[in-house]
């Protein structure tokens, strides 16, 4: 028996529905720091939230698909090896900017908490291009897991 393979299920359907949670925080996030860079400041309060709501998903998505990681390793990813060894190096390239994403984001996370962006306009592109950086690094986790998905999604 596999560690937590009965709530193998479980664990990847609150993997994917905290996904959500994290695109939809992310995204909104993104266009609100687009705002600033117009000089919009109007919802530093929303965006603050938005960060937060992120940042926690995501590290909780993280947790989440460490402790389901053992039985996709066993019966999901033992069939990507023989048969489309190109698919675990694809699921592997995402997981590796998986981790890249949870550091940007921690760091982002810990800039926003002691940033005014209206006030510290200097520091306000580094903290748009972090912000456009965690996005794209999501945006293709998630298409990228979706595809994986689709070639073989369950045992």
């Amino acid at each position: 028996m596999v560690f937590l393979e009965s709530y193998y299920e479980i664990l990847i359907l609150a993997h994917l529905f905290l996904t959500f949670v994290l695109v939809g925080s992310l995204t909104h996030n993104l266009l609100v720091v687009a705002g600033y860079l117009r000089g919009k400041f109007g919802r530093k309060k929303l965006e603050l939230r938005y960060v937060k709501y992120s940042f926690w998903s995501y590290l909780i998505i993280y947790i989440v698909g460490a402790l389901a990681y053992p039985a996709f390793r066993v019966y999901i990813r033992t069939h990507f090896d023989p048969n489309l060894p190109w698919a675990t190096g694809l699921f592997e390239v995402k997981e590796h900017w998986g981790a890249i994403g949870l550091a940007l984001l921690s760091f982002y996370y810990l800039l926003r908490r002691n940033f005014e962006p209206d006030k510290e306009r200097e520091k306000l592109w580094l903290y748009a291009g972090l912000c456009f950086l965690i996005n794209i690094i999501v945006w293709y986790k998630v298409i990228v897991g979706c595809y994986l998905s689709l070639l073989k999604g369950s045992w």
